[in-house]
């Protein structure tokens, strides 16, 4: 045999091994599909389409998935967490960094354009420890909220993929997440082991002190809560106490000696709600409170209320949009400090409550509108009417107009003492006055214009603010 002839023997081998594997995969295709383990990997047949034997149990998939803390510092714009958690659902997330492998790092500056310079930090713990990525996004001055958060979450998604890659769910990411059996949502966290069986309670404590020669001021706060959520179920307790304490020492004057002003305010509550989903629209629950308020004149007021919710849009679009139309009715009993204006020292009332509440981020920009009317049944004429809410509106190419506020017809004061206000009360604000009505209101018209690059990022002298206020001349 020639050289030759060798070579080409040699070149037929490799050709006839190299195909073997091929035809062999065309003949498992031919029986049925891939052997277990490899049903998720492009090629496959559709998740949907695979035997029930072969498909994973859903709880044990999802606590396979890293688990990841969102960290945004100081306010971050569009840094939604109900919407990221809920578009980005191939990951647990965390309420504390400790317990995480991965920590997304969020921090905004402002750009040369008015706009936002968000710097994203993966940060690797745990199993991840030493790993870390940064991704920067950009976005202009009057980009909707609704694109700033989806952007957010892409970026996420991008920065996730190197450490998913790593995890047990990495076979069933391609361009998307494939959901086991098909589903859309994240698997409920009820599934999961949690030693906290989803409680998380949190705790917070202020103090603010000033005194200077002639006045002095403290104020001290507590509250404590427990919050437990799942799909059917949302469990919400607190308990909180707020003191005011205010003294002012008038000097004397010629037709009067010097004397002491005292302001004291103190505000006690402790409230709970529970909720039951009903269904995709609809909820029901019962809120229940007591409390102790020097401004509204009540040493006790107790309240129980039942109450019923409908959203005309799905719970599952509540990231994005919703409308609620809330009722709930129950008694009031009330304990006064001073008697009532109506000559009540005690009473108990049944009061009714009816909200409609709309909520949007859309493309055009995002919107809060909401009717309030309540209601005492044993006399309607004591009632109040509000309406309130804020709509940020993108009009045009760098022109935006946002327009809050709220407006009420007022007249449910039945704690109002009878004995009128001093004129220490009114000044300091002590207790509440009557009205017959309160407005409230904001206009804001922003328009921007020039170049529309805005990645430079320059922070020199950016301790004087953005426009230099603390090193500013003034004409007059």
């Amino acid at each position: 045999m020639t050289p030759v002839d060798r070579l080409r023997l040699r070149a037929c081998v490799i050709a006839f091994v190299s195909v073997l594997p091929l035809l062999a995969l065309s003949r498992l295709h031919a029986q049925g599909g891939p052997p277990a383990g490899v049903g998720g990997r492009p090629g496959g047949p559709p998740a949907g389409m695979r035997p029930a034997a072969m498909a994973p149990d859903s709880a044990t998939l999802q606590a396979q998935a890293i688990r990841v803390f969102l960290d945004c510092q100081g306010r971050v714009r569009g840094c939604d967490r109900d919407f990221i958690v809920t578009d980005v659902n191939f990951v647990n997330w965390m309420r504390d960094r400790f317990d995480a492998d991965v920590q997304i790092l969020v921090s905004g500056l402002t750009n040369g354009g008015g706009g936002s310079e968000n710097t994203i930090t993966f940060i690797g713990r745990r199993k991840f420890e030493g790993m870390a990525d940064t991704l920067v996004l950009n976005t202009l001055p009057n980009d909707p909220d609704d694109r700033i958060r989806r952007e957010l979450a892409r970026v996420f998604k991008l920065g996730l993929t190197r450490y998913v890659a790593r995890s047990p769910i990495a076979s069933r990411l391609q361009l998307a997440y494939v959901a086991p059996f098909g589903q859309q949502q994240q698997v409920s966290a009820a599934n999961l082991k949690d030693k906290w069986n989803l409680w998380t309670y949190t705790t917070n404590f202020n103090a603010f002190i000033r005194a200077e020669e002639q006045q002095q001021s403290i104020n001290g706060s507590l509250a404590l809560s427990a919050n437990r959520a799942t799909e059917k179920w949302k469990l919400n307790f607190s308990v909180s106490g707020n003191v005011n304490e205010q003294r002012f020492e008038i000097p004397a004057a010629a037709s009067r000696p010097a004397f002491t002003v005292t302001n004291e305010q103190r505000t006690y509550n402790a409230n709970s709600l529970v909720v039951r989903s009903l269904s995709s629209h609809w909820s029901a629950g019962m809120k229940l409170g007591v409390g102790y308020s020097d401004f509204l004149n009540q040493d006790v007021a107790l309240r129980a209320q039942p109450a019923i919710e409908y959203n005309v849009f799905k719970w599952s679009e509540q990231t994005r949009r919703q409308l609620t139309f809330l009722y709930n009715v129950g008694p009031n009993h009330y304990n006064y400090q001073r008697t009532t204006v109506y000559n009540r020292d005690s009473e108990t009332r049944i009061s009714q409550q009816a909200t409609a509440s709309f909520v949007a981020r859309q493309s055009w920009g995002s919107s809060n509108v909401s009717l309030d009317w309540l209601n005492y049944l044993h006399d309607f004429n004591r009632h109040a009417l509000t309406l309130s809410g804020n709509v940020d509106l993108r009009l045009g190419r760098g022109f935006s107009l946002n327009i809050g506020g709220s407006a009420a017809r007022i007249n449910d004061q039945i704690y109002l003492p009878r004995a009128g206000n001093t004129e220490e009360e009114i000044l300091l604000q002590r207790q509440a006055l009557q009205t017959g009505f309160r407005i409230t209101t904001n206009i804001g018209i922003r328009y921007t214009f020039g170049s529309i690059y805005n990645t430079i990022v320059n922070q020199r002298f950016s301790s004087l603010g953005s426009s230099g206020g603390r090193f500013s001349f003034f004409f007059f």
